[in-house]
């Protein structure tokens, strides 16, 4: 099937998945995957691998508006309101997930590389399909406040944590002193250059952009502007080697803080973007090979269940530190269960470096990002829903 035909496919199955869901209140992005699964090459086979990657760059275009959707949750006033209480949520759940999923490697009898690097890989929750359940709910309240700062710091985390977990094995696997202080310098350097270099040039393009709208007044323009800005983004991150994810969150969060025009910059771009939406989330599914997951074993149960435990454990037993509302101490670990693409990024990241602990790690990762795209959004809805904050209480 050529591209055309394949992109036509996915918007028309993504709209009839939509309304097939809305109709028992299941997310729509539930459905997106769902049906993306169902065409991609280890089920139906109508969406081939050849497709998938032929039509990766509207994918990567896709997250980048996504991410800097989600940038807009760094606004200044909510961090002086919320900021605090935030970072210890994060800091307590990424944490706890963390010791909880590498202590059942390590009881497994797996090596500690193998453990610790899906400790840290089991910290990501996906922005993605959250925000998107967190728009289609148009849920406002305690609990979405905190999910959107969470979702937003998250990754940032993740991505360190995973950087640290690197640089001490590579520093054990030097042989001599200076081996050592090479891996050293390499590693700080490559931890640096992802973390200050994509945070920097997601800046100096917010920059550009906020001064850009200033000029622009009729709300096509406006799109045209913020289209070129994330492709801009996107494409030079991936040149030069840095994270498109965290450079688009930072476009976000620069451009939210600096524009006074950011409001209808992102109310435009909420009513606008459902396509691209709608196929990141066909084409995630479609990526997805549901044929891992019976194959899993006892390591991905027990990745999984010490991902919940650890999600779950932290994020109440923080909002309980915190004295936090009811309904946030109860629901904020249904809410922050998704995971997706930083996940898959980061056991690709394994399996170019570390190819003896790839194959174990590439496989669990792979399968319970399968189950967790499935089930992420719908526990996503439920908190919002029982939380109250669900617009209408549907």
């Amino acid at each position: 099937m050529d591209q055309l035909t394949s992109l036509g496919l996915i918007l028309l199955v993504a709209l009839l998945a939509g309304h097939l869901v809305r109709a028992v209140r299941v997310p729509e992005v539930t459905g997106y995957i769902l049906a993306g699964a169902a065409l991609g090459p280890s089920v139906l086979g109508w969406l081939s691998h050849d497709n998938l990657l032929a039509m990766g760059v509207l994918g990567e275009v896709a997250l980048g508006l996504i991410l800097f959707a989600v940038g807009s949750a760094f606004e200044f006033s909510r961090f002086r309101r919320l900021g605090r209480q935030i970072i210890v949520i994060t800091l307590i759940e990424s944490t706890l997930t963390a010791l909880v999923v590498t202590g059942g490697m390590l009881a497994l009898g797996q090596r500690w590389q193998t453990a610790f690097l899906l400790g840290a890989i089991a910290t990501a929750t996906a922005p993605a399909s959250t925000l998107m359940v967190i728009r289609e709910c148009d849920s406002q309240g305690p609990l979405t406040e905190n999910v959107l700062g969470i979702i937003a710091i998250n990754n940032l985390l993740c991505i360190a944590a995973f950087g640290f977990i690197a640089a001490a094995i590579d520093l054990t696997a030097s042989q001599n002193s200076r081996a050592f202080f090479d891996t050293l310098y390499r590693s700080v350097f490559w931890f640096a250059w992802e973390i200050a270099g994509s945070a920097a040039l997601g800046y100096l393009v917010g920059l550009l952009l906020s001064a850009w709208a200033t000029q622009v007044t009729e709300g096509g323009e406006m799109l045209i502007l913020l289209a070129g800005s994330i492709l801009f983004t996107v494409g030079l991150s991936r040149a030069i080697n840095l994270s498109p994810l965290i450079a688009s969150l930072a476009v976000g969060a620069t451009m939210v803080n600096l524009s006074g025009r950011s409001r209808h910059l992102f109310d435009t771009l909420s009513v606008t973007d459902p396509p691209f939406y709608a196929m990141f989330f066909v084409m995630a599914g479609a990526e997805l090979d549901v044929r891992l997951v019976p194959a899993m074993g006892v390591l991905g149960v027990t990745y999984i269940l010490g991902r919940i435990i650890g999600k779950f454990a932290g994020a109440g037993y923080a909002a309980r530190r915190l004295g936090l509302d009811g309904p946030v101490r109860r629901y904020l670990g249904f809410a922050i269960l998704a995971q997706a693409g930083l996940a898959v990024g980061l056991s690709l990241v394994v399996n170019s470096r570390y190819q003896e602990f790839a194959p174990v790690v590439s496989t669990i990762v792979l399968a319970s990002v399968a189950v967790f795209e499935m089930i992420g959004p719908l526990s996503t809805r439920f908190a919002l829903v029982r939380a109250g904050e669900v617009a209408g209480g549907a």
